[in-house]
């Protein structure tokens, strides 16, 4: 303190008054009592250095891949590789008014409203509880008019049991708005940071600053969005069954009723208007946008054929899965450039899915005529053993992951199996319709799996156990068929509907399409990505296919 140390502002100083620092300004490097405004500035803002600790200079570059401040004697140290270091005055000058700053406020105002449109519909929630609960109320006393003193403690055992539903879920509610008080609470202290470092910063300090509101920002962001996909604002209604053993027959009478509370679809809507583009610095993870995909043509090659492609892999050959009348499968082998090899057929089965086991193996599924999967050799598209995944199994999309096949089956379930027992690992029902039964296909990185539903028209991914994190519908995609991914979880989607290919962005946020009808494609249903070459081969259902490099 500035007390203990006999440090006094050296403003007051100039004009003859002693009166003791509070704070050190880095900027202007002098000592500051409390009358001056860089104490408003936020704690985390006023803790960013202005010098090396290491080397003791000012710094004076920024290193986007590192996300750090380096002196000149960083740059040639520590950052001596990092290529894209910059000088600090090219670009801190306007950074109070950078399209991130503007996003992280805009994205607070959100959070703000989204949490009072958040309490209001769960306080109107509550209203309704006490509206309901009299309705029921009154059910129940007309219905008790009705019949004899031997119902006086079925009827209290009904009301015990309103009574404590509506207080349990009364209190459930207001657990959901104590967590919005709060989070709310935690917004305003943004909103104001973020005024304040604005007014009162220095350029560097709002500069850096904008990083260190990055992870806070988007925790409160995350934590409203989460609101509309958990259980939180589902709205619960309480509704009374009167039974029927009521209607005459006194003597069976065991119940009143039941008090059920009934989860409806979430009603509160939430705004966004913040622009998720918004960016101060180019840095390797916007080199992996979705904007700088596009493709280079490499060759087509000639399938046409009346048949359906429903599959294909690239690696050091091009193969498709094709089925014939009789619902014969065949398995049909290219180079690279497109020349036709060789050609096999499964014997009693479809030939659904391909996917890669290693560079020399991959597996086939048998769709909906065998519960098999395929293991083929690539050179020699030799079936070298089959694997049975049990009666009534149909297999059709797969992915492969850590020694398991993870397959989608019956279009209901996706079913982990060891690739070499076939033993089941795990598995979990997919939270859709039972019509939807086939024609799926499946997707997967390290920690997610991503389903196609061609009659919903939508992309899902899933957590590895099963819960949902996103889903993607859009116009500009019709009738999803095959699905890949890319080294950054890009999701490349065979739109056969809508006839082109959309690619979608790992946070289920952001699209594009990639290729179109003029590009030659139309009703495609096989797509694969090899993520060592970055080709993408892409193959309308009756050819022909096209192989593209990705740039």
């Amino acid at each position: 303190m500035a007390s203990s140390t006999g440090t006094y502002c050296d403003i007051c100083q100039s004009r003859h008054i002693s009166k003791a620092a509070e704070e050190y300004c880095p900027v202007c490097e002098e000592a500051l009592c409390s009358d001056y405004e860089y104490n408003k500035l936020p704690p985390f803002i006023r803790e960013i250095k202005q010098h090396c600790d290491e080397h003791g200079d000012r710094f004076e570059f920024f290193c986007p891949v590192h996300n750090e401040l380096c002196c000149k004697r960083c740059i040639t140290t520590s950052h001596n590789e990092c290529k894209e270091c910059k000088v600090i005055e090219d670009f801190v000058e306007f950074s109070k008014s950078s399209a991130a700053i503007d996003e992280y406020e805009q994205t607070l105002k959100d959070v703000e409203e989204n949490i009072q449109t958040a309490i209001a519909d769960r306080k109107n929630n509550v209203e309704e509880f006490e509206k309901q609960t009299q309705a029921i109320r009154k059910q129940i006393k007309n219905k008790r008019i009705e019949i004899n003193q031997h119902f006086d403690n079925l009827e209290a055992t009904i009301m015990n049991e309103l009574s404590t539903i509506e207080s349990e879920k009364k209190q459930n509610v207001q657990s959901v708005i104590e967590k919005l008080e709060k989070n709310k609470n935690k917004n305003i202290q943004l909103k104001k940071d973020v005024d304040a470092m604005k007014k009162y910063g220095s350029n560097i300090q709002v500069f850096m600053g904008t990083t260190k509101l990055q992870q806070p920002v988007s925790s409160q962001e995350k934590f409203v969005r989460s609101l509309q996909d958990d259980e939180s604002l589902r709205f619960v209604n309480l509704e009374c069954s009167i039974g029927e053993e009521l209607n005459g027959i006194t003597t069976r009478i065991r119940s009143f009723g039941t008090v059920t509370p009934i989860s409806s679809t979430t009603r509160a809507q939430f705004n966004w208007k913040s622009d998720k583009s918004a960016q101060i610095l180019k840095t390797p993870t916007d080199m992996n946008s979705i904007d700088n995909i596009n493709t280079k043509l490499i060759c087509n090659i000639d399938v046409n054929t009346t048949k359906t492609i429903t599959s294909c892999v690239v690696g050091n050959y091009v193969i498709l899965s094709h089925n014939k009348r009789g619902l014969k499968g065949h398995i049909l082998q290219y180079d690279t450039k497109g020349k036709h090899l060789k050609e096999i057929e499964i014997e009693s089965s479809n030939a659904f899915d391909i996917l890669f086991i290693d560079s020399e193996t991959v597996a086939v599924t048998g769709g909906n005529v065998a519960f098999n999967v395929y293991i083929v050799d690539v050179a020699t598209l030799q079936v070298k053993r089959v694997i049975n995944v049990g009666n009534q199994n149909w297999v059709y999309g797969a992915t492969y992951k850590k020694e398991s096949i993870i397959g989608c089956i019956n279009g209901k379930t996706i079913k982990s199996f060891n690739v070499d027992s076939g033993k089941t690992v795990s598995e979990f029902a997919i939270p859709l319709k039972q019509e939807y039964a086939s024609n799926r296909y499946i997707a997967s990185d390290n920690n997610h799996l991503y389903l196609s539903d061609h009659k919903d028209e939508s992309v899902t991914c899933y957590e590895i156990g099963g819960k949902i994190i996103w889903s993607f519908k859009d116009a500009k995609i019709r009738q999803p068929r095959s699905i890949c991914l890319d080294s950054n979880s890009n999701v490349y989607v065979a739109g056969s509907g809508s006839n082109n290919v959309v690619v979608i962005s790992p946070d289920g946020l952001h699209s594009k399409q990639l290729l179109g009808p003029d590009d030659g494609i139309h009703s495609p249903h096989a797509i694969h990505y090899d993520k060592s070459s970055k080709r993408l081969l892409v193959a309308n259902i009756n050819g022909p296919a096209f192989l593209y490099q990705t740039v």
